[in-house]
């Protein structure tokens, strides 16, 4: 049973094979042209099995060339000296019986490939053969100018036709012969022959074919002089052969190595976006403000290296009850930021109970998706990381594409990256927001402290001095008005000391009048407060961003607060220089000196405010100090830190 593609194929192998061989039973008995009438019966049959036999023999044998488009066999030559010397049938039933006998059967010396549908195969091939033999020589009988031996001079136009008709009826109706048993359309099988047409093989053999019928018409014995030619063709067909296979070996080579190196390539592109993502996000950190514009870089970063199309980040609030999304990247996503998410029954509460990332391949489908989400995102796979720190699951990155199938594990792996970088800098600004609690708490300990010690104190003896003064004011109205006059003056030490503290929470003078300004009025107050000579330079009128005038205002208070807690000096020296590419404070004392190797070990909270104030403006702080020699510390920040000036 031959298994058809569609049933026009077996309609059209029938047809066109009845077609040619009906036109090559016919013609050359209705119109016999010029040529040998058919001989007798038995020499008919030994010229027919004298010819089959050489086809026979001779299929194997192919003649390729370097160059050209496929091969052919020298079988071909001794169809053309047939064509030429015998009468149409006696060569095409010949060549047909030769050429269906090597498909059906293999060759003498080789062993035929095991092929389905051999014998419709064999039957084919004979009949194409016949057909085009049989046509061929009754072409060239036609148009031969006169019958007898053949003349080349007179008789090639006849030969140039019935080789050419040979050669058409094999290209044109032998995939059509075989529709019925290939799968390719007819059409592409035409293409395909033609595409593979050996031109100059082709060439060589029908004119080896030529030269063989004119030696055997007039000197049969000399036919042994073509067998070096035809040996030669052979040994030079095999050494093309054994390059061809060479060069195919090659190309398998090469082509396996180009896939390796574009698999090497598509590795090292992958490995760069994932560097230049995780340094994307390392500056983010560095330089933003508020810890929402790195969960954006996140959010855009993933989306550019895993190649989707959306992306979010949820967290949890501090209690772990509830789940908002913080950040978002993509069309039509930024419209659901805040959103609170439940914390049972969808994916995201599954990736913070499990703390395991997971995917979603059929996102429509999925129940634990929000599907105003997947469809506003147009999410055909989703990919889910958790965002962790040591301890615990914070929240959950989640990139989505539009592209089924998109994402794999060297996405996943790379998410979790992306996820472990948010971990951390949530954690870090945790860290940084106690910090900042515990550097309020201190100052709100010391202004307490100042208020007990300064405030608190003249307040408690004004009001002594003033109960004093009331009993005193009729019996003794001298003595009650020096209380009262001390009473004034007490009164008046305390609003300064009050004004002093309020002038260390925001001095209006910063706001107004700059850091200059500001600074000497400190410096002012702190000599009237402790009795301390301090010397003021100031270099410049450089106004700065608001934020670098008060961190340089803080560093300045907070290191004069120091000499009066610790320093015991005499003298301090403060320098301020306002330059265009940066600010330079300096604070020095002569004071008792400490060791800023051990004091950096224990780190007072007022030597860490004072760095952090500086580092996040990109600046320096150095301290430079030893027991007994007083104690300076210089504090470096680039003007162009912090925003525009104010």
């Amino acid at each position: 049973m031959i298994p058809l593609k569609q049933p026009s194929a077996l309609w059209i192998s029938m047809l066109s094979l009845a077609l040619v061989a009906g036109a090559a039973l016919l013609l050359p008995l209705e119109l016999p042209g010029k040529g040998e009438p058919l001989p007798p019966p038995l020499p008919a049959l030994l010229q027919i099995a004298a010819i089959a036999l050489a086809v026979w023999l001779a299929q194997p044998w192919r003649v390729a060339i370097r160059g050209a488009r496929g091969d052919i066999s020298i079988s071909m030559a001794i169809d053309v000296a047939a064509m030429l010397l015998f009468h149409p049938y006696i060569a095409a039933l010949g060549s047909a019986i030769g050429t269906a006998l090597y498909h059906l059967v293999g060759g003498p010396f080789t062993r035929q490939a095991v092929k389905e549908h051999r014998g419709p195969r064999a039957l084919v091939r004979g009949v194409i053969t016949f057909s085009a033999v049989a046509l061929g020589s009754w072409a060239a009988r036609m148009i031969r100018p006169a019958a007898g031996p053949i003349v080349f001079t007179s008789d090639w136009p006849a030969l140039f036709v019935g080789i050419s008709i040979r050669l058409l009826i094999r290209i044109v109706f032998y995939p059509l012969g075989m529709a019925a048993l290939r799968q390719d359309p007819v059409w592409a099988s035409l293409r395909r022959e033609w595409e593979r047409l050996p031109l100059i093989p082709f060439l060589l053999t029908t004119t080896l074919g030529g030269i063989a019928a004119l030696i055997y018409q007039y000197q049969p014995a000399a036919l042994v002089l073509l067998f070096g030619p035809l040996a030669s063709t052979w040994f030079l067909s095999q050494e093309f052969h054994r390059m061809n296979r060479l060069l195919d070996t090659l190309e398998d080579k090469v082509a396996d190595r180009t896939a390796q190196l574009a698999q090497t390539v598509r590795a090292l592109e992958r490995r760069l976006a994932e560097s230049e993502a995780l340094h994307a996000v390392d500056e983010a950190i560095s330089t933003a403000i508020h810890p929402d514009e790195v969960l954006q870089v996140i959010a855009r970063e993933s989306v550019r290296v895993t190649g989707g199309s959306s992306a979010l980040v949820t967290l949890l609030t501090p209690d772990g009850s509830r789940q908002f999304v913080r950040a978002t990247h993509g069309e039509g996503m930024e419209a659901y930021v805040g959103l609170e998410l439940p914390m049972e029954g969808n994916l995201t509460s599954l990736v913070l109970q499990t703390g395991k990332p997971h995917f979603s391949r059929e996102p429509d489908r999925d129940p634990r998706l929000n599907q105003d989400l997947v469809r506003a995102g147009g999410w055909r796979d989703v990919i889910q990381a958790p965002i962790r720190t040591k301890n615990r699951t914070l929240g959950v990155l989640v990139v989505a594409s539009r592209q089924p199938g998109r994402f794999d594990e060297q996405h996943l792996r790379l998410l979790t990256l992306l996820a472990n970088q948010a971990g951390r800098l949530i954690e870090s600004s945790e860290l940084h927001a106690k910090a900042r609690e515990v550097a309020v708490l201190e100052e709100r300990n010391r202004l307490a402290r100042e208020l007990h010690d300064s405030v608190t104190q003249v307040l408690f003896g004004l009001t002594l001095n003033l109960e004093s003064a009331v009993g005193l004011l009729d019996r003794k109205p001298e003595k009650a008005r020096a209380l009262l006059t001390r009473s004034r003056e007490m009164a008046g030490e305390a609003l300064a000391e009050m004004r002093s503290l309020i002038f260390e929470l925001r001095p209006a003078a910063l706001q107004e009048k700059g850091l200059a300004m500001a600074l000497s009025n400190h410096i002012n107050l702190f000599r009237r407060r402790t009795g301390v000579e301090v010397t003021l330079t100031l270099n410049g009128d450089e106004r700065l961003s608001p934020d670098v005038e008060f961190a340089l205002y803080r560093v300045a208070q907070e290191a004069l607060n120091n000499v009066a807690k610790h320093a015991r000096a005499r003298h301090v020296r403060v320098k301020l220089d306002l330059r265009p590419e940066e600010a330079l404070l300096e604070v020095c004392d002569d004071g008792v000196g400490f060791d800023p190797t051990a004091s950096a070990r224990g780190g007072s909270f007022g030597m860490i405010g004072m760095r952090e104030r500086v580092s996040e403006l990109k600046g320096s702080l150095e301290v430079i100090s030893a027991p007994g020699q007083g104690t300076c510390i210089r504090a470096r920040i680039p003007a162009a830190s912090g925003g525009d000036p104010g």
